[in-house]
């Protein structure tokens, strides 16, 4: 059976041709290697897609009439997927995703399908897929393309179409709800809209996100975040009752938060939910945090940052070094972040106070060394103070006034010791190296 079979068809368009002419060497390599084995290839998805909307192509994914146990003939393969036929192609150092023509069947758990067999139908295997715009295949040795749903015209008219019922497409795998948001972005291109079938479908679907592996959902929702229009698509999903889906959490109707997004500097994907979240309280935080299964690190990156949030270094020289000290290379812009919510400080600080601080940042002097120049060991021979929390707070307290003086030998921290007050017993309330 010829896989094309009831298929139109047609020439590359200028967009395609110079894709063609301009692909890797290494993926012609292995596409002359399908041919010499005798079967087709095809490049699908997402390159087309960029290619035609002349946007950069980060990979190349292709489909094949071949089945992994001879794919895996090649070379230099990864099994990466092989239960779902996805066989990853080495060559020259590149790499390349690719899988054998296939039909579903069921998708019992909103996840996954129940039943994977391999297909000989490339006009099947296109009709599984979630969006029109990703349902074109492109031959490359005969120079044509193939879009039984009509993507290209989507394309050329900035609409989000599914393929087949929208519903139906949606529910079978619940993340494409995410990626379709995430489409609905198109950067300098602006926000499409999904066309009205698909648009209610995302409403009425979006309880099946809770059957998506946490891993999944922070993977798809990260490319939001960073996306171009990411305050214009997060508020959709607001209004559409997503966000509340994923978080279980409010946002309003023209959310500040959300709209702050888009003023933000950097592409930090924590900065950005570290915004998202700015008014919740810790527990919110941490909850969202075992949402995403987010990494240790993660989470303790994003709960320092909303600790931070809501306070501003005095405009003194030594308070701003602490700042600095404290918050390291994201004090800069926890300073910028602040003058995104400045308007909302209720009189505390104002924008160009903040931004005064900002200025102050840049220029402010300081010591490249940051380790505690009096050890525990000197501390005990200038005091006959014993080892125990009393010696760990003054040691803290040195600390600090090293970083705010901008203190850099011993004989200066020396003088300072003999003006505190370290005689008494009680040192809980001694200040602290700590922000905020």
């Amino acid at each position: 059976m010829e896989p094309t079979n009831g298929m139109i068809a047609k020439p590359l368009t200028h967009e395609l041709a110079e894709m063609v002419q301009n692909l890797p060497p290494s993926l012609i390599e292995i596409v002359d290697w399908f041919e010499n084995q005798d079967h087709s290839v095809w490049i699908v998805g997402g390159a087309i897609r960029n290619a035609l909307l002349k946007i950069p192509i980060i990979e190349y994914d292709l489909a094949t009439t071949m089945v992994p146990e001879g794919m895996k003939e090649y070379p230099d393969t990864i099994p990466t997927g092989e239960k779902f036929g996805t066989i990853t192609f080495r060559s020259q150092g590149d790499f390349y995703e690719i899988t054998t023509l296939r039909t579903e069947k069921g998708y019992g758990d909103g996840r996954r399908p129940d039943e994977v067999e391999w297909g000989l139908s490339l006009s099947v295997d296109l009709s599984r897929r979630d969006l029109s715009m990703n349902s074109m295949a492109l031959d490359v040795k005969k120079g044509v393309y193939y879009d039984p749903y009509g993507g290209y015209e989507d394309l050329q008219r900035k609409r989000i179409c599914a393929v087949g019922e929208p519903k139906s497409r949606l529910s079978e795998d619940a993340l494409r709800i995410l990626r379709t948001y995430r489409f609905m972005d198109q950067g300098v291109a602006g926000v499409w809209k999904p066309e009205r079938a698909l648009a209610n479908a995302l409403r009425s679907t979006r309880s099946m996100l809770s059957k998506i592996a946490p891993e999944r959902i922070w993977s798809e929702f990260k490319r939001i975040l960073v996306g171009k229009n990411a305050s214009c698509i997060l508020q959709q999903m607001a209004d559409d009752g997503v966000l509340r889906q994923i978080f279980e959490f409010d946002w309003m109707l023209d959310d500040y938060r959300i709209s702050s997004l888009d003023r933000l500097d950097g592409n930090d994907v924590l900065d950005r939910l570290v915004v998202l979240f700015r008014d919740a309280p810790l527990e919110t935080c941490e909850e969202v945090c075992r949402t995403l299964k987010l990494s240790n690190k993660e989470k303790k990156t994003l709960s320092f940052r909303h600790s931070c949030l809501g306070h501003v270094p005095e405009l003194l020289d030594s308070s701003l070094r602490i700042h600095q000290f404290v918050l390291g290379d994201w004090a800069l812009q926890h300073l910028k972040i602040e003058t995104l919510f400045a308007p909302l400080n209720q009189n505390r600080y104002s924008k160009d106070e903040i931004e005064r601080r900002i200025s102050r940042n840049r220029t402010l002097m300081r010591n490249k060394s940051s380790k505690p120049l009096a050890t525990g060991e000197w501390i005990m021979a200038q005091t006959n103070m014993h080892q125990g929390p009393k010696l760990g707070a003054l040691k803290n307290w040195l600390h600090r006034e090293q970083i705010a003086r901008n203190l850099t030998d011993l004989e200066q921290i020396g003088t300072l010791l003999c003006t505190l007050s370290w005689h008494e017993e009680e040192f809980a309330h001694w200040p602290k190296l700590q922000f905020p």
